[in-house]
């Protein structure tokens, strides 16, 4: 399935307008990719990429899923895909046995998944080019072998059974009940990929096998490869791997798309713990002509792109009545040439059933004016702007979008064509497509008989659904009604000449204090007169863009200030401006100059983050865009007020949440108090702009260091920083908190949950001064930990599906930090916290020589790219200034592979989860929740 969002139906390369009388052929495929055929029908496409040296990454596409299975099969599709890991091809081993013999991991070399219509099996193996035999066989006996046993499936049940377990929560339920309503009478709702509880515990494995000898055939499926390797020495091996099966019948696939009616269908959409607040109506439709590459299918798509986006613009200009928040639209892809469009309302409050009335009577509206040739011209100037940028660009791939490209090629069943080809095919539809185009192409949307009325409401809310028809009555009524034209977008006033946008006058500039240099790293310091500093490093940042990084005390953990009123003036004043200026001005300015702007906010720092396009006037640009942050700041009214009002309705509307009272009792455990508390509605409606404004003067005094990547000369950057930054006033630093967990052993159970799961956490931390060889110790480590987990949890208790630890050395706190979370069968949680415990505290006895040769190695490999790498050698500048004062990491991370040594970490092994620091949280299931269960 493939969602398109407002506006978008993927990337449009197009150009200028043209006409052409050339046959209506499909597009060929990239000259770039090498396509073959075997006798039994196996496709295999295959691009040669040698930018990275020996790599090969192979996908196994087989077009078939769950909506494939019979209807006593539900769940075999995937249960399928876990036992092809089982087989042995005539080796004594199994699959996975002998993958993971290669030194390969699971989830870092292999894996697998199942989709609705697609199963796909990934392989990437360490060695590269040098192990595609190996990789070749293994995908051979993975889909034909088939000689996996009762005894196997009894072994990976429980692990399915405990997928299916973790991926219970509001979120699959609230999809289930979308994809029930949004596909009903279709094949869908009935087949999810992972299946029921009941499915997975009854499934036999002749049931498996009979899926598998349908569907597994070599017709159909298809190999695409990309790496570093010779086309046709590959291609032999493919066919002497892949050969031997024989072609199979393929049954037909009608049951993919949706079985069209004449009838309105009203679904309720809501649960407990949902927060969803919203009126959408849906028209389902049979669209078959924009597959594919011919010019008629490409005109077709572009009508569909140019007409949603119309569509969307057009909803969200017109004025919500009250109760109404949003009008959205957005059109969804399934199988070969359903879809459907939906149109939706946010609501306030409980206003169902006026935000129904404005729902459909926008559509109305829309349906008996269309749009206007404004509209359409708009529409394709967007196109035309998209064109020629994208012809102005290489059209050569990377690695990764060749993987990419073939990948969705298979799963989508197109072709991979030559970027600038398709240019030009869109260049020749573009000039034929008119308003009555676009209008018909709307028109037949909303004429759809076949229609789905879903409405939601937070938590346990009341609502109350309107009947089949009530709805009708009212959708009658108002086509009765002869209604105004839709709003119509003003003249821009971004469009006014820049000129007009007076910028504040600049004080006296600024001094320097102190400067020094450090020519090993390119690096410079300057001092500045108001307490400022600025590192610059002489090297362009990613994308060759100029890269402004601001750092000061600013953070949110402030011990005067609640956390959320903190981040919610930072939030508001970072889209204010000075006085005279208008945010829409200054966001056109920024827009004009191609400025960019980003905030990120922590515990105990305020990071603002700009970039620019280097061009003249670029380097002014750049330091004006920060100060307009920063001086004479005043916190708009209006928009706070805004603020206030959504928080204090997301305060009335929001559910009993089990998430946020879990992550709330795992802060109290590790912090000792939830600083993240939510704000109370007597505190927000006691606050004003004002108290606002008072907060941000003081987070905006605090004295900041700028991280400057620009290859500019240094005259020019000294004139521009003593004028816009070192005359920026400021006070003093401030001293907020590092989050850091407290000392000793502590533990909480909640039997809250609505799922029949536990899900168990654990926190813990050892101190250890931060340096780069340390951090690269602890990231190895914490891989191995998590192999070693999976193992025990996982391949020999058979206990979990989802597991995952993470471990960081904080150079904020001096410490490793190390989480571990797992979801299991309640009854079984104190068992896997114990194997869990047991493999960490045997953690340095896996460190072995050979998994640390290994990780020298693929260190090695990494570190040959982030050297390279602008944004990473701009995060080791700041992490190298923030620790030592001075750049020197830059010019020491070449020896990072040397600090992997067995000695050191054996002995960081066991610092990442010593029991002195533990902390556990188990989510348990309420008594209602137990009593289903049962």
């Amino acid at each position: 399935m493939n969602k398109i969002l407002a506006g978008l139906l993927g990337p449009l390369l197009l150009g200028a307008c043209a006409t052409s009388q050339a046959p209506d052929e499909a597009l060929p495929w990239d000259a770039a990719v090498v396509r073959g055929t075997l006798s039994n029908g196996l496709e295999y496409r295959l691009v040669r990429d040698a930018s990275q040296a020996n790599r090969l990454d192979l996908r196994l596409t087989v077009q078939a899923g769950s909506v494939d299975e019979e209807a006593d099969q539900v769940g075999v599709a995937h249960l399928v895909e876990h036992l092809t890991f089982y087989s042995h091809g005539g080796d004594t081993d199994d699959l996975r046995q002998r993958m993971t013999s290669l030194g390969w991991i699971q989830g870092r070399h292999f894996n697998a998944v199942t989709s609705y219509d697609r199963t796909q099996y990934l392989l990437s193996p360490p060695s590269g080019v040098k192990e595609a035999p190996q990789a070749l066989e293994a995908l051979s006996d993975l889909v034909f072998a088939m000689d996996y046993d009762a005894a196997d499936l009894e072994r990976e049940r429980p692990v399915v059974i405990e997928e299916w377990r973790g991926g219970l929560g509001v979120a699959q339920r609230m999809n289930e009940q979308r994809i029930a309503s949004q596909r009903a009478g279709s094949h869908y709702p009935a087949h999810r990929t992972i299946g029921n509880e009941g499915a997975i515990r009854k499934a036999s494995v002749e049931a498996l096998k009979r899926y598998q000898q349908r569907w597994y055939v070599p017709n159909n499926m298809i190999l695409s490869v990309v790496g570093d390797f010779e086309p046709v020495e590959l291609a032999k091996q493919i066919e002497q791997a892949f050969s031997a099966p024989l072609a199979g019948p393929l049954p037909g696939r009608e049951q993919r798309e949706l079985p069209l009616d004449d009838r309105l269908k009203v679904f309720r959409l809501q649960d407990p713990q949902s927060g969803s607040n919203q009126v959408a109506l849906l028209f389902r439709l049979h669209e078959p002509d924009s597959r594919g590459t011919t010019r008629a299918a490409m005109r077709e798509r572009l009508i569909d792109r140019m007409a949603l986006s119309a569509l969307t613009t057009s909803l969200r200009r017109q004025l919500p009545l009250d109760g109404v928040r949003s009008l959205t639209a957005q059109k969804t892809l399934i199988g070969e040439h359903s879809t459907v469009l939906g149109i939706a309302a946010g609501v306030d409050g409980q206003q169902h059933r006026r935000a129904l009335q404005q729902l459909l009577g926008e559509i109305e509206r829309l349906r008996q004016h269309g749009f206007t040739e404004a509209e359409m011209q708009h529409e394709r100037e967007v196109i035309q702007k998209l064109g020629e940028k994208a012809l102005a660009k290489d059209g050569s791939r990377d690695f990764q979008q060749w993987v990419e490209q073939l990948n969705n090629a298979a799963v989508q069943d197109k072709p991979v064509v030559a970027k600038h080809a398709a240019a030009q095919r869109y260049l020749e539809v573009l000039g034929s497509i008119d308003r009555d185009d676009l209008n018909q192409r709307l028109r037949r949307w909303l004429a759809s008989r076949d229609r789905v009325l879903q409405l939601s409401a937070p938590g346990v809310t009341p609502l109350e659904l309107p009947t089949v028809a009530e709805v009708e009555r009212l959708q009658d009524s108002i086509a009765h009604t002869a209604l105004a034209a839709p709003k119509q977008q003003a003249a821009e006033s971004t469009s006014k000449p820049l000129a007009e946008l007076v910028m504040p006058a600049l004080p006296a500039p600024g001094s320097m204090v102190k400067r020094r240099s450090f020519a090993e790293e390119k690096v410079e310091h300057w001092s500045l007169g108001n307490g400022d500093r600025l590192v610059w490093l002489r090297a362009n940042a990613e994308g060759g863009r100029w890269s402004l990084q601001a750092d000061s005390t600013a953070g949110y953990n402030l011990a005067d200030r609640p956390v959320w009123r903190t981040q919610m003036t930072t939030q508001l004043a970072t889209q204010s401006t000075p006085a005279g200026i208008s945010a829409e001005a200054l966001d056109a300015w920024r827009k004009a100059r191609k400025v960019t702007l980003g905030v990120e906010q922590k515990p105990q720092r305020l990071q603002l983050s700009l970039g620019v396009t280097p061009g003249e006037g670029a380097l002014a640009d750049l330091l004006q865009s920060y100060r307009l942050s920063q001086v004479n700041v005043r916190i708009d009214p209006a928009a706070f007020s805004e603020a206030r009002e959504e928080l204090l309705k997301r305060l009335q509307s929001r559910p009993d949440d089990v998430r946020e009272r879990e992550a709330s009792s795992m802060r109290r455990l590790m912090y000792g108090r939830d600083s993240w508390q939510a704000p109370d509605a007597a505190a927000l409606r006691a606050l004003d702009a004002a108290a606002l404004d008072g907060d941000w003067q003081r987070l905006s005094a605090a004295p900041v260091t700028y991280y400057l990547m620009a290859d500019i000369e240094p005259e020019a950057l000294e004139q521009a920083v003593l004028a816009h930054l070192a005359n920026i006033p400021r006070g003093k630093a401030l001293n907020p908190a590092a989050a850091s967990q407290k000392p000793g052993r502590r533990s909480e159970s909640l039997a809250i949950a609505l799922e029949p799961r536990a899900v168990f956490q654990a926190s813990s931390f050892s101190e250890q001064p931060w340096s780069p060889q340390a951090a690269a110790r602890v990231a190895a480590l914490r891989d191995l930990a998590s192999l070693q987990l999976k193992q025990r949890l996982r391949g020999e208790a058979a206990g979990v599906y989802r597991l995952k630890f993470d471990s960081e050395l904080n150079p904020d706190t001096g410490r490793i930090e190390s989480r571990l979370s797992f979801t299991c069968d309640p009854a079984r949680v104190d068992e896997l916290w114990a194997l869990a415990q047991d493999a960490l505290d045997k953690l340095p006895g896996a460190v072995s020589a050979e998994w640390v040769k290994g990780e020298r190695a693929e260190l090695a490999r990494q570190e040959s790219k982030r050297r390279d790498d602008p944004a990473t050698q701009q995060r080791r500048l700041v992490l190298s200034e923030r620790h030592w004062g001075d750049p020197r990491y830059l010019s020491s991370q070449a020896r990072l592979p040397e600090g992997l040594n067995s000695g050191a970490l054996k002995a960081m092994a066991g610092q990442l989860f010593p029991r002195a620091n533990q902390v556990q949280l188990r989510l348990l299931p309420s008594p209602a929740a137990q009593d289903q269960a049962l």
